[in-house]
């Protein structure tokens, strides 16, 4: 079983790159000094000027958090849950200033929608789900925690409405 977290809303939700990824090609790498397998260095097939390879400064960065549309797990498993047409992925590694950029990101998209839901579920494994509801006005961090939190007993969503 995989978690999996995502947020829907009757409104088109605005997608979230990494700022910290960067993508370089083989030549680039090379000229930051980036040490390459050799496997990468000795194939003549392989294009040295596409951009193929992920660097970051620290793992840690890699943990920052995205907001995609295109869904990594079946839409399935959004269905099962939320019947609202607009869905993006959250990838991320909770921490309270990731926390405090997703309340941010959820206040902005209420400007143009009046409810949205943040979900945390297991892949391919619908159970009722526990589901909380508050006002734009009470959502904090502490109001994200559970999507931190370590351990599974069922699904859960937060709905955050404007009023």
């Amino acid at each position: 079983m995989s978690e999996f977290q995502f947020i829907t809303s009757n409104q088109p939700l605005k997608e979230v790159e990494n700022p910290y990824i960067e993508f370089l090609s083989i030549n680039e790498a090379i000229k930051k000094g980036i040490v390459l397998p050799d496997m990468l260095t000795d194939d003549e097939d392989l294009d040295r000027d596409e951009k193929i390879l992920m660097n970051v400064e620290s793992e840690e960065q890699l943990d920052e958090i995205e907001l995609k549309q295109d869904l990594y797990y079946d839409m399935e498993n959004v269905e099962a849950y939320s019947e609202k047409p607009h869905v993006v992925e959250l990838r991320w590694r909770y921490s309270d200033s990731r926390a405090e950029q997703l309340v941010k990101y959820i206040i902005d998209h209420l400007k143009i929608a009046e409810e949205v839901e943040i979900w945390k579920v297991w892949v391919d494994e619908q159970t009722e789900p526990n589901v909380q509801s508050i006002t734009l006005d009470e959502l904090t961090i502490d109001a994200l925690r559970f999507l931190g939190a370590e351990g599974f007993e069922r699904p859960e969503c937060l709905r955050v409405t404007t009023s």
